[in-house]
């Protein structure tokens, strides 16, 4: 009886871990099969804290053919026009986030790419009170994470990932 019931929780277990995954999905690190580089992918999850707050979404990846750049997917329920997005770390604005895709990418979620410089990404990755604004054609929509917005999944989403930057010699570790 013992086995049986440890065999229903050990299935139980994997079960929620894969239910998980789907849902929050983790960083891929992969050697592209052209031209051999290095990409490393954290596919979009949550960056909202809360229920009350707008929800957007928030990925990033890294290919070695470009090193020094993170490029960042932002996302927002629904079909809207992305037109930018800028971030308030701690009380300091970083707005020179450049436009990396022609046009938003529509359907349930509406997704457009960003690029910044992996210095500012690492910043970001690192903000206690981060604010994310997202723009559309004349309106704006807010969400936050960091150490002190802990209901958003982005946040467990850093920490691999600029390991990974780490490891490709891309940030220093500190």
């Amino acid at each position: 009886m013992r086995i049986l019931l440890l065999i229903i929780f050990s299935s139980f277990l994997v079960s929620c871990a894969n239910f998980n995954d789907a849902m929050t999905p983790s960083l891929t690190v992969k050697k592209d099969d052209f031209d051999g580089a290095i990409t490393i992918k954290q596919p979009p999850v949550s960056s909202s804290s809360s229920l009350s707050e707008d929800w957007h979404t928030l990925g990033f990846s890294w290919t070695q053919s470009n090193p020094t750049v993170v490029y960042i997917t932002v996302g927002v329920i629904g079909i809207n026009n992305i037109e930018g997005v800028a971030f308030n770390i701690d009380g300091v604005f970083l707005n020179n986030i450049k436009l990396a895709s022609s046009v938003t990418d529509y359907g349930d979620w509406s997704t457009r790419r960003f690029s910044m410089k992996a210095t500012d990404f690492e910043k970001l990755s690192k903000g206690n009170d981060v604010k994310m604004k997202v723009e559309s054609i004349d309106t704006y929509t807010v969400s936050s994470f960091g150490s002190l917005n802990s209901g958003a999944v982005v946040n467990a989403k850093f920490s691999p990932f600029i390991d990974q930057l780490i490891i490709q010699n891309v940030l220093s570790k500190s």
